[in-house]
């Protein structure tokens, strides 16, 4: 009777650990609000018939991929579920950027501060040269700390200069040890976390759609371990056509209908080219420049944010237009790493681009 009771009581245990680790795998660590701020975009002259044709898919691409572009602020095409709340990926980097401007406007933040008037440091400690990096460097990408760092991939990982080869202002690497340092100083500086700043003053003035502060997270979403690291990732979930109103924004020097939301300088400073990445030893192709976060690519005098797993925001301001993909790669624990395991690209960059020049 006493076995039968254990064996009862092993089984309802192991139902349950079941039973919690599929709700948590399943469960959205993100959600679409509907905030009390949010207003309509609205629709403008759809675009000539020969673009619309060159960006929608001749079949059902092989997941989630929402399209929008606006023109003027206006909606001139839309593809897909573009209210669907998906991970922004190192597009991240350049609201962070953004972040940075309105805090120096309220004299938050002196970007001039360097890391060891800041009291940053880092696992292994930074060496004097190292601390000797502003937060302006932190922006350009300039800081010359090559250490590893939450997030990194690729030829973050492959190309990394060693370690003290380049003094903090000299040497443009896209370094997500800068990216991710940025957001700690933030918080440090401010004393308001980045969702609720960004709520406040971007999504309120912006009328955003689908944005809560509790979308932007900091620190892994599933709790997996990460680089040990005192700078902790941290991740913006965001709608397509949320962030399509920050590349609008961006795109008319700062303005949001008859409202100057960010100062139109910090938007001209940001978006200024401070490395020839031609000069580089890595090749960055469609770009050639990078200012405080933001991608720049000369020829076409655009405006880039680029985040892994194929989603771009291209701003315009010659024609005040923006163009924003996005592609799902997971709001739940499930959903996640099922495209973790596949790492499915599939992207509409190149008829992306092609819209974006007729």
């Amino acid at each position: 009777m006493k076995l039968k009771k254990i064996i009862k009581l092993i089984f309802f245990c192991a139902g349950t650990l079941i039973l919690t680790i599929l709700v948590y795998s399943i469960v959205p660590r993100v959600s679409n609000p509907s905030p009390e701020f949010q207003t309509e975009l609205t629709y403008g002259n759809p675009i000539a018939k020969e673009v619309e044709n060159i960006l929608t898919p001749k079949e059902e691409p092989q997941r989630t991929r929402a399209v929008i572009i606006l023109q003027n602020e206006k909606i001139v095409y839309e593809y897909g579920p573009t209210d669907k709340i998906m991970n922004t990926a190192s597009i991240r980097k350049s609201i962070m950027g953004l972040l940075y401007g309105i805090a120096v406007n309220k004299g938050l933040i002196d970007i001039n501060k360097t890391l060891v008037e800041l009291e940053i440091d880092e696992y292994p400690p930074l060496t004097a040269q190292e601390k000797s990096a502003t937060i302006q460097d932190l922006l350009m990408a300039k800081s010359g700390i090559y250490l590893p760092a939450q997030g990194e991939h690729d030829s973050q990982i492959t190309d990394r200069p060693e370690r003290g080869s380049h003094k903090p202002g000299s040497y443009f690497f896209m370094n997500n040890f800068d990216a991710n340092a940025l957001g700690p100083i933030f918080i440090q500086e401010t004393g308001v976390s980045i969702g609720k700043f960004m709520e406040e003053y971007i999504a309120k003035p912006l009328g955003m759609q689908d944005f809560s502060e509790d979308n932007v997270i900091v620190g892994d979403p599933w709790f997996w371990p990460k680089k040990k690291s005192m700078h902790e990732q941290y991740y913006i979930y965001m709608s397509t056509r949320d962030l399509a109103r920050i590349g609008a924004m961006v795109a008319n020097n700062g303005r949001w209908g008859k409202k100057q939301i960010f100062p139109e300088n910090w938007i001209k400073d940001s978006t200024t080219s401070y490395s020839n990445l031609k000069e580089n030893h890595i090749n960055y192709g469609r770009y050639d420049g990078f200012g405080y976060q933001w991608w720049i690519a000369s020829d076409n005098k655009s405006i880039w944010a680029d985040g892994y797993g194929e989603r771009f925001l291209i701003i315009n301001p010659n024609k005040n237009l923006t163009l924003v993909e996005q592609n799902f790669t997971g709001n739940s624990f499930l959903t996640t790493g099922l495209w973790l395991k596949n790492r499915n690209m599939d992207s509409g960059l190149e008829n992306l681009i092609k819209a974006h020049l007729m």
